[in-house]
């Protein structure tokens, strides 16, 4: 695995792990050979195992059997990820003999923000705002919930995951909103660690998508971290917004594959 994809890999790692620290509602396991998460979450990755190395000596299918065990006793599927850049036979088979099928992938994206620059027009009426007052938490909520499409009863439990729980740690975790004159419409938060900045939480609501305003708004948080110092920015970009990141010059280094079992 190259230093890009480390950046990019590692920094969604230490996203969930700091996420979980702050609303209190996942646990993160690491062992010499394992990093993985725990949870009643009963979205994302928050019951995962994101690296694992197997020790030549135990059976990979039995060591990932005893895993997914240990989730089963908690009521959850395990999710497992594996990389496109570090392919490994030994691993894909004995998933398979688990029955782990994969359910999605998502793309791993870097900009190198030493030389990068805005080719950003800009949308007229449109306002990004660096956001902490609870008020424009508030909209902010209401913006990710509809732009997610969260149901009523997710709703209090993703809020304290992925919005006031990060709220409280104003040393790496940054909240934006979009404003198109005046109406909340598009949502980021920033996750940075060391050098690295990961963009997270992208959501526009329904009625103002096709303007370009998750593009623009992307552009915007950008350059403000590309300020701020960082030297890389990172995405992990679901099919919705693969298409829409190169235009802000992020390039696909790697794809996470994700299984369930």
């Amino acid at each position: 695995m190259s230093i890009v994809q480390d950046r990019i890999r590692d920094n969604m790692i230490l996203a969930y792990e700091r996420l979980g620290a702050l609303s209190g509602k996942s646990t993160f396991v690491q062992t010499d050979r394992v990093q993985r998460f725990e949870s009643d979450i009963p979205f994302g990755l928050f019951n995962g195992v994101f690296t694992y190395t197997y020790s030549g000596e135990a059976d990979p299918a039995e060591e990932i059997k005893s895993l997914a065990d240990l989730y089963r006793e908690r009521g959850r599927k395990l999710a497992w990820v594996t990389y496109s850049h570090e392919p490994d036979d030994v691993i894909d088979k004995a998933l398979a003999a688990n029955d782990f099928k994969q359910v999605d992938s998502i793309s791993g994206m870097a900009l190198s923000l030493e030389n990068w620059s805005s080719e950003e027009a800009g949308i007229p009426g449109l306002e990004v705002r660096a956001i902490r007052e609870p008020r424009e938490i508030a909209q902010y909520r209401k913006v990710i919930l509809a732009g997610f499409g969260i149901p009523e009863q997710m709703a209090d439990l993703f809020s304290q995951v992925f919005v006031d729980g990060p709220n409280a740690d104003t040393a790496v975790i940054q909240h934006y909103l979009a404003y198109l004159d005046g109406n909340p419409v598009t949502t980021i938060t920033t996750f940075t660690q060391g050098d690295v900045t990961g963009i997270y939480n992208i959501a526009t609501l329904e009625a103002y998508r096709g303007r370009g305003l998750a593009r623009a708004t992307l552009d915007h948080v950008v350059r403000d971290v590309q300020a701020k110092g960082a030297e890389w920015a990172v995405i992990h970009a679901t099919a919705m917004g693969a298409s829409v990141y190169p235009k802000v010059g992020f390039k696909e280094e790697m794809t996470f594959n994700i299984y369930a079992g």
